[in-house]
């Protein structure tokens, strides 16, 4: 049971301390975050060393037979401390949440110490597995004590984390944080009949009677692996809620606006390449970024803006006067009519970039008079989407010729 539930666990708590590793960053913002990556890494470490040809190449690295059970059992109890520290941050002002922390750590600290000192008291007995370790030390009373204080400390710190989650449970107003702390208390509860069957191991070899039959064993290893399962998806639930999700929608958003300036960048920056700082090294990177997709989308509106200023010279009014009728008779008003003129006029100036023709009455962009409206970066981008939303890609060279400079502001 124990061989096909810690690879399954093992598989969990890797991927998510992967995934709130990245980026690193906001492990300095967020102390919760940092405290649960904390205690996915350390539940991975637990059941990596549990694995039985890890636990056999720590032997030889060692010199010491079962430091497996050592490292496995002082990572247990480190996440046992860092689980209320995440609850602590969540819930708690931050004095208290730092009071907390300090407690629950150095608590940790303490039994981890007691841990090793009373391991190092252990009558080596050959070379063990992760399974026959407790059947091959049980008769010890050295053992004995190292297993009851890890136990006794393994029950108390899942009782404090089930009932923490469920107090939090109640006091959000979140539904889904609510449900990934529900479930962590029920994953929590879950893993007392592991303590409870270790218990019995210890008081049967007290007592001298025979120790619990193999289907105990594999309860025992049910309830610590698959309340360890439900306290590792609990956790995330919060995270992606709260984290993960958010990003992602931050991430699809900026993607989605830096696609939709593609078309008028592609057209400006062609006219005007000097305007990109880092220029797009394939057709699918101009369209699609999956890095820093945010700092390239404000990039893109800074070389935007850029290029509109290059082409400032070439405005005509009578392009801009042209374009102001026909938008206002198809029933644009406001915003809307100033983006669609602005568009028609970085049409019309392009072309009379190309042909290097000075306008007979110069004029500025119909959204002049609304930059000072702008005042984040995040507001430039929706006025510039609102702009690529009516840019249409100007005539060719040959084509202007053909159709004569007011047919630039055609659709």
């Amino acid at each position: 049971m124990q061989q096909f539930l810690h690879p399954l666990c093992l598989t969990l708590a890797i991927a998510g301390f992967l995934l709130l590793l990245w980026p690193p960053r906001y492990l300095r913002q967020d102390l919760a975050l940092a405290a649960l990556v904390g205690v996915y890494g350390f539940s991975a470490l637990s059941f990596l060393v549990s694995l039985e040809p890890v636990w056999r190449v720590l032997d030889e690295v060692t010199g010491r037979p079962s430091t497996g059970i050592l490292v496995a059992f002082s990572s247990v109890v480190a996440l046992l401390a860092l689980q209320p520290v995440v609850l602590a941050y969540w819930a708690l002002p931050p004095d208290k949440a730092r009071n907390r922390a300090r407690l629950c750590t150095g608590a940790g600290a303490v039994v981890i110490l007691a841990l090793t000192l009373l391991f190092f008291q252990l009558t080596p007995a050959g070379r063990t597995t992760p399974q026959g370790f407790t059947a091959n030390y049980i008769h010890t009373a050295a053992y004995r004590t190292y297993l009851t204080l890890y136990v006794v400390v393994y029950a108390i710190g899942e009782t404090v984390l089930a009932v923490g989650c469920w107090q939090a449970a109640r006091r959000t107003g979140q539904v889904w944080i609510a449900r990934g702390l529900r479930i962590v208390g029920v994953g929590a509860l879950l893993t007392l009949g592991y303590s409870a069957v270790r218990l019995a191991d210890v008081g049967a070899a007290l007592a001298h009677v025979s120790p619990p039959p193999a289907a105990i064993e594999n309860f025992a290893w049910l309830c610590a692996d698959g309340g360890t399962t439900l306290t590792l998806v609990g956790f995330f639930v919060p995270i992606m809620a709260v984290h993960v999700v958010p990003h992602v929608r931050t991430w699809a958003r900026a993607n989605s606006d830096y696609q939709s300036l593609a078309p008028l960048w592609e057209a400006l920056h062609h006219a005007v390449p000097t305007v990109a700082l880092q220029p797009a090294r394939t057709a699918v990177t101009a369209r699609v970024r999956l890095w820093n997709t945010s700092w390239h989308l404000y990039r893109r509106a800074v070389e935007i803006r850029d290029a509109q200023c290059a082409l400032e010279s070439h405005l005509e009014e009578s392009v801009r006067d042209e374009a102001e009728r026909r938008h206002r008779a198809a029933g644009l008003t406001g915003t809307e009519l100033t983006s669609a003129v602005t568009a028609d006029q970085l049409r019309a100036a392009l072309v009379a970039y190309r042909s290097e023709k000075s306008p007979k009455a110069p004029t500025e962009y119909a959204d002049a008079g609304t930059r000072e409206e702008v005042c984040t970066p995040q507001d430039d981008v929706r006025a510039l989407l609102r702009i690529a939303a009516h840019f249409e890609t100007p005539f060719t060279e040959q084509e202007s010729a053909t159709h004569g400079s007011d047919a630039s502001v055609r659709p």
